[in-house]
Parts: structure tokens; sequence; C-alpha cells
């Protein structure tokens, strides 16, 4: 998979033309954040997209990157995310869900690599509409609140983690697919902004502690303590058997994923400057020896 990602930008750049115009902008922004996963969500079946969101879950991230274009449609950028996200079933009006009454909040260190394709301007060029998707690297970490304490949730193994042989302690990094969409405001030739839906797609299920089935409570006590069963079943149903041993706690079907609502400036630098692609002005000119020459950088 990686190399076919590899390829796929290798032919992107070589057919993307001028590379003589390539010039690079630094970006600054900020963004809501918002949790998909098993925490939470729409009265019905969860899904893990859109239809799952909590607006009261709603968080903020903070971003600061670098995008390379390569010419008037094609760019490569890449950012580091500092995000947090959070999950809650009192939100939710499933009953199931809301009868769990599980709860998560963590941190978001992410480092991606994206390829825009810019695909639309507007007639008086100061809007610009792209797409893009690409890989990153994150860490999480799990934690809620119990009686005032804050717990982290992977260090008391609340699906059997710690108790169950075979069964090992979930990963606190994953691999992401970013995605999405956006708009890029032009300000002059030098600086635009940009507003966009940027969807992660994640390889893990346990960025909420949540996945499978719930355990023994004295299989967790024996492995834990009692803290550890307090922390796995925290349920106030009133549904017969709704938490015993076996019972479902989580869907292993369906990965975590999360988005952000982005804002974000971005100051372009180096030759070619043109705010955002789509330019139809040149390199920066300039008057040498009474005559009107074009830089090169």
């Amino acid at each position: 998979m990686k190399r076919n990602y590899l390829i796929l930008l290798l032919g992107l750049l070589t057919f993307n033309k001028p590379l003589k115009a390539q010039y690079f902008d630094l970006i600054l922004g900020a963004s809501s954040s918002h949790f998909l996963g098993d925490l939470g969500g729409k009265p019905f079946l969860g899904t893990n997209d859109l239809q799952d969101l909590d607006i009261l879950s709603t968080r903020y991230a903070l971003t600061a990157g670098m995008r390379f274009n390569m010419g008037k449609v094609f760019a490569l950028r890449t950012n580091l995310w500092y995000a947090r996200l959070s999950g809650n079933d009192k939100y939710t009006r499933n009953r199931e869900r809301q009868g769990r009454n599980l709860n998560f909040f963590t941190q978001i260190l992410e480092a991606d690599a994206v390829v825009e394709m810019n695909i639309y301007k507007t007639a008086d060029k100061n809007k610009i509409f792209y797409v893009f998707g690409g890989v990153g690297y994150f860490a999480f970490n799990p934690k809620t609140k119990l009686n005032g304490t804050v717990y982290t949730l992977r260090e008391y193994g609340t699906e059997g983690q710690y108790a169950i042989s075979g069964k090992s302690p979930y990963s606190l990094n994953s691999i992401c697919f970013p995605m999405g969409f956006g708009s890029k405001f032009i300000l002059n030739k030098r600086s635009y902004f940009t507003v966009e839906v940027n969807a992660r797609k994640t390889r893990t299920d346990y960025i909420d502690d949540v996945s499978t089935r719930f355990v023994d409570p004295n299989l967790l006590i024996a492995a834990k303590g009692p803290t550890s069963a307090a922390l796995a079943d925290r349920s106030i149903s009133d549904i017969p058997g709704f938490s015993s041993p076996g019972s479902i706690r989580g869907d292993p079907k369906n990965n975590d994923n999360f988005f952000f609502f982005s804002f974000a400036y971005n100051y372009t630098l180096g030759s070619g400057a043109n705010s955002g692609g789509y330019s139809n002005k040149g390199r920066p000119r300039n008057r040498v020896n009474g005559k009107m020459k074009c830089f090169e950088f």
C-alpha cells in the first residue's frame, strides 16, 4: 500500500507542469474537532460517520504546516496537528449506548502529508475550490474521570487486555488517512485563507477505549484491581443482563474516525507566488539597469 501511494505521488508531480514555478506556503490554523466512534452518536445503529456527530462533544485543534505548490493544480502539503477529542454516551438518545454511560477524552498529536488538487476557480479568481487526500500518523491516550479523579484507561485493561491470555494492550499510535475538501479565499498575491472539512479514517478502534465486549469483573479485579472493573462497567441501563460478561460493549467492525472543520491563514514564499494557484501572473519582476527582469530563484 505504501508503494502504491509513492507511485501515485510521483506520477502526479511528474505530469504537473510547469515545475519551474515552484513556491511554498506557510500555514497556521485552528479547527473544531469531532469524534466519530463507539461512544455517543445518533439514536440508531452507530456508523462512525458524520451521522454520528455529537455537537456537545466538540473540542478544538491547532495546526501548523507547509504547502509545496507544484504548479497551478497540484500541491503537496504537510501538517503537524495538536487536537483534543472526546465522546460521551450521555449525549446520545440511543437507549443502549446511553445506558452504557461511558465517556472519554484524549489528546491527539499527528503528522500528515496530503496531495491537494485545485479543481475550480471563480470568475473573479478570488476563490479556489480544492480536494485532498493522503496519509498520517498520530498518537492518542484515552482518559476518563471517575469520582473526580482522572484515569488513563489503557493502564486498566477495561476489555481484559491484562486479564485474558493472548489479549494484548492496544497501541497508542495509529496510521490515519486524511481526506476532504476546502476553499481558498484570496487576500492578495502573497496570502489567503482556507476553510476546509478535513476527515480522518483510522486503523484503530481504541481511541475511545471501547471496541468489543464486557469482561467478567472478577477477572479485571484480579488483574488490575477494583478500579479496572469500575471503569469497564459504568452501566445505568435498566435492560436485564446489559453489561454481563460477553455482552456487547463496542463494535469492533468499525474503526474510530474523527474530523476537523478548519480555518487557516496561508502566506506564500518563493518565486511564482500566486495566492494558492491558478494565478495568471508570472514571477516577480523588477528593474535591473533600467530594464524589466524576471527574477529566478
